[in-house]
């Protein structure tokens, strides 16, 4: 539910990518402040003078929404002491925020919250809701889409199954694709769109050989460290009587809100003695205000139920690539996905996860006074690079902003699956919108980039583009 924009590089790269200044961050705001309705943060809710939120009141438009953009309105002490920490090793607040295009620093972060009843806005509940008003929306539950149909190499509708049933939803202009990172790939293939010895292995008619279908695909990798705490949590908190009243009376309290704390940074000079000469070179490639890491804090409990601090660390700009591909010409037959973390040529991914890793300790290292007993995990027996890498990658998890597997490009780019205005090369009258159709994901959490391209997207079918 973390919502905040990439930097303004990001924009800018994905601008030259796809060879569309529009898509450039000056460019591109209106339609961030387009699709959402942003409340600024209630002090007198969040009761907590050290935890003051500072943020650009012009990243937002007084006339955006439906979706609900707000700060929680209740914060977990613990992060008051995890934001020394941060600028204890040289992070300290933005005063801009994380959505005026730039990512350096720490910030108070937002976050898709309806402030007034506590609850998640989310696509569905602002977006579907509101448009399932208009008599001309009907949504087909419980129902999958199993191939894409063509005319030639014109898309004229969908084949659908609910539940037994098998029947075509037939379209007078366009298809829109928006099946997600995995899925959408996997239908364009099992439709004729991919890389043609795929499709072939499974018997499947070529109308376009694209080969960039559900490769590119990049993922951000996260792993933590814990350590014991003595100070209330969340977590603890919200097994008090008064916590549910507060959320059901005001909207407040622990139930309210969601860990609001984030970073990011460039590794530092001192810990980049030990990268190589190709990890570095990689790394330049990167715009000046590209973060390459981002720095997450949380507060949890351990299974004894006492206080527990969790520090972890994400890949902003991962170089790694893995892919989704089909295990027959099946819809219900999953498709096979290799996120290829850590699998850079160059070792960018793993020395840069490396020396994030030991940014989390300094950072734990500068709030002694809640801290309780050694490391918990991995325990300080774990010193050497070698040791912290086997630790990550043993113990990496996703952190769901898998993107890009339908890439957007030029069209003389041969990983490229769809243009400027989403449109899928080779064919007609389809499209594919989502975190699948972005070039690539941008640093930091895709929520706010994935609803600004829908903006976009939106607006190019209106105007006939």
């Amino acid at each position: 539910m973390a919502y905040h924009r990439g930097n303004a590089g990001s924009y800018e790269r994905w601008a030259s990518l796809v060879g569309d200044e529009s898509y450039t961050f000056p460019n591109i705001l209106r339609y961030f402040q387009k699709s959402c309705h942003f409340t600024p943060p209630d002090e007198s809710k969040r009761q907590t003078p050290n935890a003051t939120v500072r943020f650009d009141p012009g990243a937002f438009d007084a006339s955006g929404g439906p979706l609900e953009v707000s700060y929680g309105s209740w914060v977990d002490k613990s992060y008051t002491w995890f934001e020394r920490a941060l600028a204890a090793i040289g992070l300290p607040i933005n005063a801009a925020g994380f959505s005026s295009g730039s990512l350096n620093g720490t910030s108070w972060i937002t976050a898709t919250i309806n402030p007034t009843s506590g609850e998640r806005s989310s696509s569905e509940s602002f977006f579907l809701q509101q448009s399932l008003k208009v008599d001309n929306i009907f949504v087909y539950t419980q129902t999958q889409a199993t191939k894409i149909l063509f005319n030639s190499t014109t898309a004229h509708g969908v084949n659908v199954s609910t539940r037994d049933l098998s029947y075509t939803i037939t379209a007078r202009k366009e298809v829109l694709l928006c099946a997600g990172v995995f899925h959408s790939p996997q239908l364009l293939m099992l439709s004729g769109i991919g890389p043609r010895s795929k499709l072939e292995e499974f018997s499947i008619p070529v109308i376009s050989d694209l080969p960039g279908v559900g490769q590119n695909l990049q993922d951000q990798p996260i792993f933590r460290l814990s350590q014991g705490i003595d100070i209330p949590v969340r977590r603890q908190l919200l097994q008090q009587p008064e916590a549910l009243e507060q959320y059901v009376l005001d909207a407040t309290g622990p139930f309210s809100s969601l860990p609001g704390l984030l970073a990011f940074e460039k590794i530092p000079a001192r810990l980049r003695g030990n990268f190589s000469q190709e990890a570095l070179d990689t790394l330049s490639s990167l715009p000046a205000d590209w973060p390459e890491v981002e720095l997450m804090t949380s507060s949890t409990t351990a299974p004894d139920g006492s206080a527990l601090a969790s520090f972890s660390a994400a890949l902003a700009s991962p170089f790694s690539r893995g892919n989704i591909t089909i295990t027959s010409s099946d819809i219900s037959d999953p498709p096979l996905i290799d996120l290829g973390w850590y699998t850079d040529p160059t070792g960018a991914d793993a020395q840069v996860a490396v020396a994030a890793f030991k940014r989390l300790r300094e950072a734990i290292a500068t709030i002694p006074k809640i801290t309780v007993g050694p490391e918990l995990t991995p325990g300080l027996k774990v010193q050497t690079d070698e040791d912290i890498l086997t630790y990550i990658r043993n113990t990496t998890v996703p952190l769901h902003h898998a993107g890009a597997t339908c890439a957007m490009g030029r069209r003389n780019d041969t990983s490229a699956v769809i243009d400027a205005q989403a449109r899928v090369y080779g064919v007609q009258n389809l499209r594919v919108v989502g975190v699948s159709a972005l070039p690539f994901v941008p640093p930091g959490h895709p929520q706010s980039t994935v609803y600004m391209l829908a903006e976009k997207i939106a607006e190019d079918i209106l105007m006939g583009r």
